[in-house]
């Protein structure tokens, strides 16, 4: 798999396109039946430009999450404090930004590619969270998973609760747990 980490404008807008693309596709038809010559016509990229960035359309579809977990590795302020992600504002946070991007998680889910969504979740926990605290992996990956299906069922029943009080739920449930009997 070779996926370009270049993240200048022109480039991103490029992957970004593609990512598009293919949504759109999805949106229409099962992920085995997309052809690259329908996603580069829809993105406006040539068949070099896709194959300069990518193999195929998994490898696309993976990095469109790159970059959407990219973006919130910044905005979330994880790289300079990898510790904040188990507070209660950053659920929040990490709710509401995955929320803009809803459509990506929710067709993917949709479509029986929900590997593409734990793998590139556990992926970062272990790679930014992992070295910076002092939990298991398997802490981690309870938590990314229950995060990410805490997300996906929100998305999927139309946000009925508030951002807040899911992430309240979440805090609950991985912060206070010696209150709880086993």
């Amino acid at each position: 798999m070779k996926i370009k980490t270049d993240l200048n404008s022109r480039t991103l807008a490029t992957r970004m396109a593609i990512g598009n693309a293919i949504l759109d596709e999805l949106e229409q038809k099962e992920f085995s039946k997309i052809k690259v010559a329908q996603v580069i016509r829809i993105a406006g990229v040539s068949r070099m430009s896709f194959y300069r960035y990518y193999e195929n359309l998994y490898d696309a579809l993976c990095d469109y999450l790159n970059i959407i977990v990219n973006g919130y590795m910044i905005e979330g302020k994880e790289i300079e404090n990898p510790g904040v992600y188990m507070q209660l504002e950053h659920i929040e946070f990490s709710l509401n930004y995955f929320d803009r991007y809803s459509r990506y998680f929710l067709v993917l889910n949709r479509h029986g590619l929900y590997t593409v969504l734990i793998d590139a979740v556990n992926e970062y926990m272990m790679k930014n969270i992992l070295p910076a605290r002092k939990l298991h992996m398997y802490e981690l990956y309870a938590y990314a998973g229950g995060l990410l299906n805490s997300f996906l069922k929100w998305e999927e029943d139309g946000k009925r609760e508030s951002a807040h009080n899911v992430a309240m739920m979440i805090y609950r449930l991985y912060n206070h747990s010696e209150d709880h009997e086993i």
